[in-house]
């Protein structure tokens, strides 16, 4: 008989060499039991996140209104887009109807005038159309078609010839540039072009938390008007804000950012095709490249 104390451990049986070695792989096999459930767990939970952002965006989605309440009951009839870095002018023109775009014009019916508009001044870029004034000296004219040089170029643009409604909603997203001499406005004029009336959805003068909103009407000869000065508790020249008008045929609603801010009723709403206009007029002495920014235009009817 042979002894087997010094032959060695039998290996071929698969058995561990030492009681060190067989806790060695206890161990090891432990940390890779211990991965693999974090491993499980971290899927688990990723995959859990992942469901409730679903469900949460789903449900928004389907809460969201489609429209502004303004709106209810209305189809959307006019929602140009500004993309890419040029102005559609198949939407747009660049001047008033009486005048020639290319050469310039400027608000004959208005006493202040110190900004010449140009198609330079109506830049698109970021998906938004930005009309931006710049102190240069330009050379337009009077109306009597005399030359005057003018201290600022802006820009402003209409629908004059592409779009004209009666009664609806009109929105706009904008962003006022605020400070001294600045005048941006969003405004209805009459398709017919004689004027009154007039309807000012907004015009806001360098301040920055106020806006003014007005109706224009002719009566026995002579204009007249309703206006209100509407404020809010959030900076206007800080960040894009919502300007709204709702036009029905006996009153006119205003909305900055979704609350009522004025009301008119009466025999004096415009009852006539009307298109939509939004400049930045400057009044005295601004900030060069003072800029107007609007980045979407609704109308409902």
């Amino acid at each position: 008989m042979v002894s087997r104390v010094d032959a060695g451990p039998d290996i071929s049986s698969g058995a561990d060499p030492s009681p060190g070695s067989r806790v060695h792989r206890t161990a090891k096999r432990s940390r890779r039991l211990r991965r693999r459930v974090l491993v499980v767990l971290a899927v688990a939970i990723v995959v859990a996140v992942a469901v409730v952002i679903v469900s949460v965006v789903a449900t928004s989605t389907k809460t969201k209104p489609s429209r502004p309440r303004a709106a209810a009951g209305l189809s959307l009839a006019f929602n140009p887009k500004f993309s890419g870095k040029t102005l559609d002018t198949g939407t747009w023109n660049t001047c008033y109807a009486y005048f020639v775009p290319a050469t310039g014009c400027a608000n004959f019916g208005n006493p202040v005038r110190d900004a010449w508009y140009l198609p330079s001044g109506d830049r698109v870029s970021g998906g938004a159309l930005h009309l931006v004034a710049t102190a240069k000296p330009t050379r337009g004219q009077t109306k009597t078609g005399a030359p005057l040089t003018y201290p600022y170029t802006s820009g402003m643009v209409t629908t004059m010839k592409s779009f004209s409604f009666t009664y609806g909603y009109v929105q706009i997203v904008a962003k006022i540039p605020g400070g001294t001499g600045t005048w941006p406005a969003l405004w209805l004029l009459p398709k017919s072009e004689t004027w009154p009336p007039e309807i000012d959805i907004m015009e806001n003068f360098g301040s920055t938390h106020t806006i003014r909103t007005t109706v224009f009407w002719s009566a026995s000869g002579a204009y007249k008007f309703a206006d209100k000065t509407a404020r809010s508790s959030s900076d206007l020249t800080a960040g894009y804000h919502t300007y709204g008008l709702l036009w029905k045929p006996h009153s006119l609603t205003w909305y900055l950012d979704g609350k009522v801010v004025d009301r008119y009723t009466g025999s004096h709403v415009p009852q006539q095709p009307m298109y939509l206009l939004a400049n930045l007029a400057i009044d005295g002495k601004a900030p060069s490249t003072s800029t107007f920014s609007i980045s979407s235009v609704e109308v409902y009817r």
